[in-house]
């Protein structure tokens, strides 16, 4: 189950309540564009659902109904943006009718239980994906802040997904390499977000795109796995991705090390062993593969490499594992 955080403004809250629908923005420069779908396609059903409301505070809680669609049939009535990346909701739990203060959130930023969260990515696209320990943190606010039980209400004018699916565009150049990357990434967020790739990355719990890191950039994905004995949750590692559309450089990989060696620092406690790195690319160049072989030996430790090749015919994509 996921858990995301949506910005909009007083206004445009009050609408999605009304309708029990939350509208992304469409943005003219496709790459941005590209991010807030692949951001998108990361949200399922029962997933948990914030606002940011501008100005005012975080509420909570709602769940979505069902996966993310495209439409643009007019709700909030602006000519100039329809919001047409779209998800469902309906109120979960309680009424938490008192928000979280901004202040409070970035109190909890800066002592380390909110991670993921960026006030500048966040309001460039409108949507930030957190982990589930984080949720737990806004929804132990919101319980601070609202001690008397009310029960939820309901949707007063429940909207519906039109069931069609986001504009995921896997068009390629002539060498069939991927020409956005914000495409590769909705791909691997739509493919999560239905259970694939266990075969190859394991069971999975959390996982987030464009995680923002101490580096001024963001980690392309992010996942968490957690595995459940005797009812007890434990969290045992954690994944972090780069995806390439073209040939991985060294710099690519340095990016990759330098992101597993602060996972380590920030979230893993000193374990190295906690965190596994992952260069997912059309190729790699052959220092890459002679860096990670050297690395094997020396340190016992690897970067996972992963080739993707684009299935037109079925619109979709394979991966296949570089042994070094």
């Amino acid at each position: 189950m996921g858990n995301h955080i949506f910005l909009v403004s007083q206004e445009n809250f009050r609408k999605c309540l009304e309708y029990g629908v939350y509208g992304g923005i469409s943005h003219p420069f496709e790459r941005t564009n590209s991010e807030i779908i692949a951001g998108f396609e990361a949200i399922g059903p029962g997933d948990f659902i914030f606002f940011y409301v501008r100005n005012v505070g975080v509420y909570g809680i709602w769940k979505a109904q069902g996966r993310p669609f495209f439409d643009e049939a007019d709700i909030w009535g602006r000519a100039d943006q329809t919001y047409p990346y779209r998800v469902c909701f309906e109120p979960t739990i309680r009424q938490f009718p008192r928000p979280i203060a901004l202040s409070d959130i970035l109190d909890l930023r800066d002592k380390g239980k909110i991670w993921t969260f960026d006030l500048g990515t966040f309001t460039k696209k409108s949507h930030q994906p957190i982990t589930t320990e984080e949720s737990k943190e806004l929804i132990r606010l919101l319980l601070r802040n609202n001690p008397i039980f009310y029960p939820v209400g309901q949707v007063p004018e429940p909207y519906s997904s039109n069931g069609v699916e986001l504009p995921l565009k896997l068009e390629t150049d002539k060498k069939g390499q991927i020409k956005i990357e914000g495409y590769l990434n909705g791909w691997f967020m739509r493919a999560f977000a239905h259970g694939r790739l266990k075969d190859i990355i394991g069971e999975y719990h959390d996982f987030l795109n464009h995680v923002p890191t101490s580096f001024n950039t963001v980690m392309d994905v992010f996942l968490t796995h957690i595995t459940t004995v005797d009812s007890v949750d434990i969290l045992h590692k954690f994944t972090c991705v780069e995806l390439k559309t073209g040939l991985c450089t060294e710099g690519d990989l340095n990016q990759i090390v330098k992101y597993e060696n602060w996972l380590v620092r920030k979230i893993a406690s000193g374990d190295s062993e906690m965190v596994q790195s992952m260069l997912v690319a059309f190729d790699f160049q052959d220092k890459v593969l002679e860096y990670v072989r050297k690395r094997k030996l020396i340190e016992e430790k690897t970067v996972r490499l992963l080739k993707y090749r684009v299935i037109k015919e079925q619109d979709d994509i394979v991966l296949a594992e570089v042994e070094c």
